[in-house]
């Protein structure tokens, strides 16, 4: 199956982050994220998107949950979660929540794909005020550089999600010149996540107390 194909599918319900276990961990944003999710660390880019979104995530425990495509259930520890989901598919979710405001951070996974795809969501009361994705397309082997696809969105007054930065970005997310893509990559570049309400991500509701 071909990696837009990919796309759509793993994005059908939800949206769609891939990430490959022979990946150096030093190149790979998702193994990157476990590593601070482990040691209770907060990565500068979410501390960055917090602000935005009026909520301090240092300041809340958040909660997690992982599943199979963009099903979830809550766990207690996300690496442990992530032992026990038998598929190639598979999604992690953490939220932070305070007063009327939700922050959700989302990977949805391949691991026989070399990308990965992270959604920052920031909602008040329900209702969206900011988002955030990166979508990497990072190499299973050989020396080519990895390359992501960085986008945000803010509402407007009349409550639509307008996109206010593009860029492409490194493993790193600092930016870096178009790269050149195949057919595939540049339909891939046409996808956005969900901008919609709190719900339309169906996440347990004993994530959002």
């Amino acid at each position: 199956m071909r990696r837009f194909s990919l796309v759509l599918l793993l994005f059908a319900g939800l949206g769609s982050s891939f990430s490959s276990p022979q990946i150096a961990p030093a190149n790979d944003p998702f193994d990157r994220y476990m590593a601070k999710v482990k040691a209770s660390q907060v990565e500068p880019s979410l501390e960055r998107f917090s602000k935005g979104c009026g909520l301090d995530v240092a300041a809340v425990q958040p909660r997690f949950a992982v599943g199979p495509g963009s099903s979830f259930t809550q766990v207690k520890s996300l690496s442990i979660g992530l032992r026990n989901i038998a598929t190639d598919f598979y999604s992690t979710a953490e939220v932070w929540t305070a007063g009327n405001r939700a922050l959700v951070e989302i990977w949805a996974n391949s691991d026989d794909v070399g990308s990965e795809v992270r959604i920052y969501r920031c909602f008040k009361e329900g209702r969206p005020m900011l988002s955030e994705a990166i979508d990497w397309n990072l190499p299973l082997v050989g020396k080519e550089p990895g390359w992501g696809y960085s986008r945000r969105w803010s509402v407007d007054s009349s409550g639509k999600s307008v996109r206010t930065m593009a860029e492409f970005v490194d493993e790193f997310e600092h930016p870096i010149p178009r790269p050149r893509l195949d057919p595939d990559g540049e339909k891939s570049l046409n996808w956005i996540p969900p901008l919609g309400p709190l719900s339309e991500l169906k996440l347990p509701q004993s994530l959002l107390r």
